[in-house]
């Protein structure tokens, strides 16, 4: 296989493999990120080039050595990390639930953040950090009034988008 022909293959399915070792590592605090994973796959891709022509569907190659490579992965951060005895083990099982919560919570939090207008979000954002009705205003260029107005905006759409989360669960 040339160089050109695995530049296309890769192009093509690379947002897809992305995607994929993102779903692996979403509810996970782990020093990998997808892009590794997804590079590592790549690189195996890459290292049987000569073979990709025999299979009909590449994607699908790709897309099964993305998902060994992601388990690969968390088998070896599960073994780094086991605790050496029993109480280490409970502890460490509820730190481990407190972050996944956690983190679950951030990413609700932000998937609802996305979905606010982004003029609501920024003002949203400033508020959040500890700026004045008056200081938001005069950042963006609006008025005390309708500053107040989009961070009311902004704090309903939240509500509400947190609590259809909610209720689908």
């Amino acid at each position: 296989m040339e160089s050109q022909d695995f530049q296309h293959i890769v192009t093509t399915i690379r947002p897809k493999l992305v995607n994929l070792c993102q779903s692996f590592f979403d509810r996970q605090e782990l020093a990998y990120d997808a892009e590794d994973a997804v590079q590592e796959t790549l690189m195996r891709m890459w290292q049987m080039r000569e073979r990709i022509g025999g299979y009909q569907k590449p994607e699908a190659l790709a897309m099964l050595i993305a998902k060994n490579v992601c388990i690969d992965i968390l088998k070896l951060c599960k073994e780094q990390h086991e605790p050496l005895d029993e109480t280490a083990n409970v502890i460490s099982n509820e730190q481990a639930d407190q972050t996944i919560i956690t983190h679950d919570m951030e990413r609700l939090i932000n998937n609802a953040l996305a979905k606010v207008p982004t003029a609501q979000r920024r003002m949203l954002m400033m508020r959040s950090e500890g700026m004045s009705m008056t200081e938001i205003a005069a950042v963006c260029g609006a008025t005390p009034t309708s500053t107040k107005t989009m961070v009311c905006a902004a704090r309903k759409r939240m509500m509400e988008l947190l609590m259809i989360r909610r209720n689908k669960k």
